[in-house]
């Protein structure tokens, strides 16, 4: 019997890998504000492909793993991330065409908003003014290290 079998799509596996990276290297990314942020990263690549339900509920339990990181702050981690997850499913048709480098400015962005999100509804962050030099810097290193994870992971999907 000839059937084609479907094995686990790459994207799954770029997203699940981007989650298990940031909780393994928590330590080191709380200890360098520029290091990029693989979770929000998984989440907004994780949106590219999601209807806008689905997405935030993966931003929902997302935020529920990370707020048991810092043990504070579960309901604002969580709601930040479903939000994000909602947002980026429903912004994607507006911005996308079939340029590459679409990927690259939707990460950016969208990681931006999640940092500057978490940064103003959390209490005791680094502040606004710092978050807003520190949250560009961290947003550009994400949309550049997913943005070519998720570029390999497409090359990996076409025949």
């Amino acid at each position: 019997m000839a059937g084609s079998r479907r094995g686990v799509s790459p994207d799954v596996v770029l997203v699940v890998t981007l989650v298990l990276v940031h909780f393994t290297m928590y330590r080191f990314l709380v200890r360098w504000p520029a290091m990029p942020n693989f979770l929000i990263g998984g989440l907004l690549l994780a949106a590219l492909h999601l209807r806008a339900g689905y997405a935030a509920f993966v931003g929902l339990c997302l935020g529920v793993l990370e707020a048991a990181m810092g043990l504070e702050g579960m309901g604002t981690i969580s709601m930040v991330f479903t939000v994000l997850g909602y947002l980026a499913a429903r912004s994607r048709d507006l911005l996308f065409a079939d340029a590459r480098y679409y990927v690259f400015i939707y990460l950016f962005f969208g990681t931006w908003v999640g940092e500057i999100s978490l940064m103003v509804v959390m209490p005791g962050g680094p502040g606004l003014l710092k978050g807003l030099v520190l949250a560009p810097v961290s947003a550009l290193t994400t949309a550049v290290v997913c943005g070519l994870a998720e570029s390999m992971a497409t090359n990996l999907r076409r025949p």
